[in-house]
């Protein structure tokens, strides 16, 4: 009894020992499977993961991982480390793309004392530690294409493949075609090739392609679902899943057809194997089984397709599963022999004259007679182009703007003999209206489509126009600024001649800056991508310059602001000019601080990055409303009092009754006051008497731009009384300075009714001196007119 009661203690402690050591040893075996893409991709790389996670819960590993390597050297990398220390037991190699690097590392290893073993995708012999292992996705293609056939309501597939890539060619896409049209004959088959298993913008666009064409079944054979979604996106209810995941599962109804691998089916069984420590291994194959619980493939259906849709399939599918492989439709066919004999394939030496052998199967590249190849798949680029409404509205306000101001160099030829025009110089009128028409032909180019020639055309217009527009405006400041602000009351005259030089002076500074930009900027047109919340795939045409061009565009803004600020300076200078007949000068000066504060908006927007067709807009909107203000802040006054005075006009025009300024008041009573003191006095050479030099302005009728102070050497000034003195000098000078020269000759004052301002006492003889100084005012008034007729 004791010895059984041993024997059996004995025997039990052996068993849990046993049963120690193996739960041990599944603890420690490692299992590593490398995929060629993450697991998110819900096709391929996503079931074997799954089949990686159902073997691993199932021998209840505590040591396996998924890797995501891609391409022979990254395999090689990462797993050669791994089996060289013997840290791996079992390596499942899922994709062709590992194939080549597994297989060399199972010949390394091969009877070493590294015990790791390698499934391997493909065929080819065993040995102890490579296994291989296929699946016929032939079939799982042939008979997704019978659905389709069945199903399509157009007679238009669409099909989606990698392409000439992994040994694999088109021959999944033909087998797809061939089951499509063994249930339709009338179909019409159109294919794509993507270039790889896994581009997502590709498939997207060619999918949109293929249904544009017609096709309302669009399938592939890819690592994702893209062709599926973007189906499902433009409301077509005949999405199929056809990438190994069951699409069905995430999609529901909007899935009409899928099928899925079932990887767990094909690797616990080798795991089990290989755990075993088997070495006397085989090669593996996935197919539909007449036995479900050894068929590699599962099928799922809407409750939409038709009983009668459904029981054709199934009659196929039956026979496939009841047919040997090579002897299937696809293998096995009328249209071989011929299509073997053109391409140099190999027949079946079961039925030479209709079967295609395995091996020459893998090569069918070349489309069948009735397949539609539509070449490698290109993302065609798509142009945004700015909408043309806005082009037509730019160009219209444009267009009505040139003809306005045609109209008005027309009216200033015309009126040119009106003071209102005489006076501010038809030719530099014609110069301003001009540069405004340049102008808008440069705003008409901006807005419209863009060309390398355009790109310069724009710039140049732009540039020459405001250059003549702004240089006009300045000059004629200038030359007023020249006239009024005249301490030493110099006899000055300033033609039109000596103007336009300077104008021309402008110009040429702009087309050397120009021409340098034109030459050395490389201003081009250039499809720019990845701006404006473009697409990925969307351009848009622009003008593009180099750094050298950057700099040029740098300085001639410099330039710009110059002249402008040239300009704003010197309209402030003549701020107090109030000649009615010279308050041109106010509306330049306002037209230049218009364009100053435009330029600084639109000059930060030019040299920063923005979004291009609003730049373009906000451009063209500014150039507009700067040119057009200035046109009419200048020309709107005139045409106005030539309407108001009739086409002859008078210089009466320009007078208007006006509070006498307090300073002047001042100054001329101060002035009387001097001038009489020195009469009593005896006045002469040496008396010590002081002299007013600053009192440039004579009444007089200045009606052209050869306006000049009307002083000269020797002669006494007389000045209005109610003219306006004052606002013509500079208050930081004084009034009265010492002129040996000029102490003879003192400045009078003579009422606006032409008589002296005389002293109760002395009013006899100052009648009398008030008649000889009219005289004089009247000579000076001559000498003006002679001036001006000479110029003319």
């Amino acid at each position: 009894m004791k010895k059984i009661i041993s024997f059996l203690i004995i025997l039990f402690l052996c068993i849990h020992i046993e049963n120690s050591n193996g739960e041990e040893q599944a603890k420690k075996f490692k299992l590593i499977t490398l995929l060629a893409a993450h697991v998110q991709d819900l096709g391929f790389n996503n079931m074997v993961n799954r089949g990686h996670v159902e073997v691993s819960k199932a021998m209840e590993l505590e040591d396996s991982q998924t890797i995501v390597v891609v391409g022979y050297n990254d395999t090689f990398r990462v797993l050669a480390p791994l089996v060289a220390i013997g840290n791996v037991d079992f390596v499942i190699c899922s994709s062709q793309d590992h194939a080549q690097a597994c297989r060399e590392l199972a010949t390394k290893y091969k009877g070493s004392s590294i015990k790791t073993q390698f499934l391997v995708r493909g065929s080819g012999a065993a040995t102890s530690n490579l296994i291989t292992y296929s699946y016929n996705y032939a079939s799982a293609n042939y008979i997704s294409g019978y659905f389709a056939g069945l199903y399509t309501k157009t007679n238009k597939i669409g099909f989606l493949s990698p392409g000439a890539i992994d040994n694999n060619n088109d021959s999944f896409v033909y087998a797809f075609w061939y089951g499509a049209k063994r249930a339709n004959p009338n179909i019409s088959f159109y294919y794509y090739n993507i270039g790889n298993y896994l581009n997502p913008d590709k498939t997207v666009a060619a999918t949109k392609d293929l249904l544009d064409m017609g096709c309302d079944m669009v399938a592939d054979t890819l690592n994702d679902f893209s062709t599926g979604n973007t189906l499902i996106a433009n409301n077509r209810k005949t999405a199929m899943g056809t990438s190994g995941f069951p699409q069905r599962d995430v999609y529901g109804e909007d899935v009409i057809y899928s099928y899925n691998y079932n990887w767990t089916k094909l690797f616990y069984p080798i795991a089990q194997s290989v755990h075993s420590g088997n070495t006397n291994n085989s090669n593996w194959y996935g197919d539909f089984n007449l036995n479900e619980t050894k068929s590699f493939f599962g099928l799922s259906f809407s409750f939409t397709v038709p009983n009668e849709t459904l029981s054709k399939f199934n009659d196929e599918l039956n026979y496939l599963k009841s047919t040997p492989r090579l002897s299937h439709p696809y293998f096995c066919n009328d249209m071989m022999y011929e299509y073997a004999t053109k391409y140099n394939l190999v027949m079946s030496t079961n039925e030479p004259t209709r079967c295609l052998s395995s091996n020459a199967f893998t090569r069918i590249n070349a489309p069948f007679p009735g397949m539609t190849w539509l070449g490698n798949y290109e993302i065609r680029i798509s142009e945004v182009k700015q909408p043309k409404s806005i082009q037509i509205a730019i160009s219209t306000v444009s267009s009505f703007f040139i003809l306005t101001v045609l109209g008005m160099m027309i009216l200033v030829v015309k009126f040119r003999e009106n003071p209102s025009i005489r006076s501010a110089s038809p030719i530099f009128l014609n110069f301003i209206l001009f540069g405004a028409i340049v102008i808008y032909v440069g705003i008409i180019i901006w807005s419209s489509s863009i060309s390398s020639s355009l790109c310069n055309a724009q710039f140049w217009f732009v540039t020459l126009g405001f250059t003549t527009l702004i240089g006009s405006l300045v000059v004629k400041n200038v030359r007023i600024w020249l006239i009024f602000d005249n301490p030493e009351l110099k006899l000055v005259k300033i033609t039109n001649l000596q103007l336009v030089p300077w104008v021309g002076v402008c110009l040429v500074i702009n087309i050397i800056l120009m021409g340098l930009l034109t030459s050395v900027g490389d201003l081009r047109e250039i499809n720019a991508q990845g701006i404006d919340s473009l697409g990925k795939y969307e351009y848009m045409r622009i003008c593009k310059m180099n750094s050298s061009g950057a700099s040029i565009l740098y300085a001639i803004l410099a330039y710009f602001a110059a002249l402008l600020l040239v300009g704003v300076f010197v309209s402030w200078k003549i701020r107090i000019v109030d000649i009615l007949e010279f308050n041109e000068s106010k509306a330049i000066a306002n037209t230049l601080y218009a364009i100053s504060f435009c330029l600084f908006v639109i000059v930060p927007l030019m040299i920063s990055p923005q979004d291009k067709q609003s730049e373009k807009i906000i451009l063209c909107i500014a150039g507009l409303f700067i040119v057009t203000a200035a046109v009419l802040i200048i020309f709107v006054p005139k045409f106005y009092r030539v309407y108001l005075y009739g086409s002859g006009g008078t210089s009466d025009m320009f007078y208007k009754k006006k509070k006498q300024s307090p300073v002047a008041t001042a100054r001329a009573e101060s002035t009387s006051k001097g001038s009489s003191g020195g009469g009593a006095s005896g006045g002469g050479a040496g008396s010590g008497s002081k002299t007013n030099r600053r009192g440039n302005l004579v009444s007089g009728d200045f009606s052209d731009d050869t306006e000049s102070s009307l002083s000269e050497s020797n002669k006494p000034v007389k000045v209005a009384a109610g003219a306006v003195l004052a606002e013509f000098t500079d208050d930081t000078i004084s009034d009265l300075d010492n002129n040996s020269n000029n102490d003879d000759q003192p400045i009078e004052i003579i009422a606006e009714n032409g008589q002296n301002n005389i002293n109760k006492e002395t009013n006899g003889q100052n009648i009398a001196e008030n008649n000889q100084e009219i005289q004089e005012v009247q000579e000076i008034k001559e000498i003006q007119e002679n001036q001006i007729n000479s110029d003319d």
